[in-house]
């Protein structure tokens, strides 16, 4: 506990996200917790006559926001990104130029790894091979990652390192992109990608390279702050991970609080099998729920009816027409549809099949793990719930509640069962702003429904908000214009009766988020004895017009009581 006298805050607008009391006039902090709430007078009482004031200057006080899927383990563990100006490259020889460019600037000699491609954002449609890679990388191994960690390409060298060429069998769970002739192209999807990824980090991160990581963390971390975020969970942290994150609270390094979610040594694509329970260690960066992977990113599991598969066919020959090799390129990818037992036909690749999540939930949750699992198609969804049911009495004294991560696709039905069992969706509304053209240029059949926002809550599924950075952008504000709006960057609206209120919307990054961290009541809202964590906004988001949120900015951010910007 801090000896420092208190400090209250008064003088702007104050939102709580409290029910009992959504507006209040001033809110008084001691400790790293919020000591009270209320009218002036009485918190002025409480604070003492030796509380420092701050005054807002007419802003905006609310919780500080949360988000409950981030990906900062894995991005400062790249030191190059191939976006060095915001963008990605537009082809793939602009992609190689900027390789070549970071290539002659890392003094290394083992691997290098890139990331930040994004293959549909490419003139080519498509990943570069190894071939192409050689062309500006041939001597050391290369693994140029794409901007979601789903996709990934090798060079010859890399191939060679890990011993990978006609004869070795795609993981299970992913594949080695092949030729005509069976010989891999450099490119890798999924639970490949991610055994080439855990590779190349493991060799980046070796010797002396603890204070680079903990360097780039400290800077991401001071950049979520300014954007207001308080708090996040990072959904993927090798034990290697871990003991970074120790290092960094340890040094005082981190200006936000980091839920740490396990997963497996050998690939993030692997169930963690050493990791302390849920809800433990240091309450800077306690530990959070383990990750399961149902299915892929982009190739995720859909599950459609025949009738459904005629219709999805229908409409790529329809998108294709109007959007060209886009469209069928999206399709593509995910593969021709596979009747499954289930007698639906499925696409998309499924990295842990029914049997194999089942028992790695219930492994989970005899180590006191919660878990949170990947799941983004209907199929790799309505499996999730299977596992889920299948492990309720486990999970059930467990700290937190049974998460499910994106679930972008799904029908009113699955919303209903998800309710059932108790468990919450974290989604990204942010996607809409920055995947969109990719995220809906073919039709769903109905009705199934993307990022069906309205859908769950009506439900009664508890809905959480997160950005899946750097997959999507981290300004909550940018993530609540979405899911509010619907609206695409070439202000098309897409699914309109998915749209929620922007209370809802901020509910979301605030008091949902925290429940999907575990924390629910104790942080994402403002209320005695819960954290100090505070954000203050130039305005009122719940009195501005849901286009122009993002002209907010974040004038203060308090984490732990503590004032780390503004």
């Amino acid at each position: 506990m801090s000896d420092s006298p208190p400090t209250m805050l008064t003088g702007g607008t104050v939102i709580t996200m409290d029910p009992a009391r959504p507006r209040v006039e001033a809110v008084a902090v001691s400790g790293g917790t919020v000591l009270a709430v209320g009218a002036l007078s009485e918190v002025a009482r409480r604070a003492g006559s030796t509380a420092k004031v701050v005054d807002l200057g007419g802003g905006c006080l609310l919780p500080g926001f949360i988000d409950p899927h981030h990906h900062l383990f894995l991005v400062a563990a790249d030191r190059w990104s191939c976006r060095p100006h915001g963008r990605p490259p537009r082809s793939i020889s602009e992609l190689l130029e900027e390789i070549r460019r970071v290539a002659s600037a890392d003094d290394g000699s083992g691997w290098l790894r890139v990331h930040g491609y994004q293959p549909l954002a490419l003139a080519e449609r498509r990943s570069p091979t190894a071939a192409e890679l050689d062309s500006v990388c041939p001597e050391r191994p290369l693994h140029v990652l794409g901007l979601t960690y789903h996709e990934s390409s090798l060079n010859s060298a890399g191939l060679a390192r890990l011993g990978w060429g006609r004869r070795s069998p795609d993981p299970p769970g992913g594949r080695i992109v092949r030729d005509r002739r069976g010989r891999p192209t450099g490119v890798l999807v999924e639970s490949a990608n991610f055994l080439a990824e855990a590779a190349s980090r493991e060799a980046v991160l070796a010797g002396d390279a603890s204070e680079e990581w903990i360097a780039r963390a400290e800077r991401h971390s001071l950049a979520l702050a300014q954007a207001g975020i308080t708090r996040i969970g990072d959904a993927a942290v090798p034990p290697v991970g871990m003991a970074l994150y120790e290092q960094a609270a340890a040094a005082g390094r981190l200006a936000i609080t980091v839920h740490r979610f396990p997963v497996g040594a050998g690939a993030i694509s692997e169930p963690a099998t050493l990791a302390a329970p849920t809800g433990t260690g240091d309450p800077r960066i306690p530990i959070g729920p383990a990750k399961l992977l149902a299915d892929g990113g982009e190739r995720c599991d859909l599950c459609l009816s025949v009738r459904q598969v005629l219709s999805s066919v229908s409409s790529t020959l329809r998108a294709t027409v109007h959007h060209g090799r886009l469209a069928a390129t999206v399709a593509n990818r995910g593969g021709w549809a596979r009747r499954g037992r289930d007698g639906h036909y499925h696409t998309g690749i499924r990295v842990l099949a029914d049997d194999h999540l089942r028992h790695a939930t219930l492994a989970a949750a005899d180590r006191g793990l919660q878990v949170a699992i990947h799941a983004i198609g209907n199929g790799a969804v309505a499996g999730s719930a299977d596992a889920l049911h299948g492990a309720r009495g486990a999970l059930a004294g467990l700290s937190g509640r049974p998460r499910l991560e994106h679930a972008m696709v799904l029908d009113p039905p699955l919303a209903h069962r998800i309710a059932d069992i108790g468990a919450l969706v974290v989604t990204q509304p942010v996607f809409l702003h920055d995947l969109g053209d990719e995220l809906t240029v073919l039709p769903l059949p109905s009705p199934l429904r993307l990022l069906a926002l309205r859908t769950l809550l009506d439900a009664g599924v508890t809905v959480a908000a997160s950005s899946d950075f750097p997959a999507g952008s981290f300004d909550p504000l940018v993530g609540i214009r979405a899911a509010v709006t619907r609206r695409l960057p070439d202000g098309s609206v897409v699914g309109p009766t998915e749209s929620i209120s922007i209370e809802e919307a901020l509910r979301c990054y605030t008091t949902s988020a925290a429940d999907a961290l575990g924390m629910a009541g104790r942080a994402g809202v403002i209320s005695e004895g819960a954290a100090a964590d505070l954000v203050v906004l130039s305005g009122d988001p719940l009195a501005t017009d849901p286009d122009r949120l993002e002209d907010l900015r974040v004038v203060q951010t308090w984490v732990d009581g503590r004032q780390v910007v503004g």
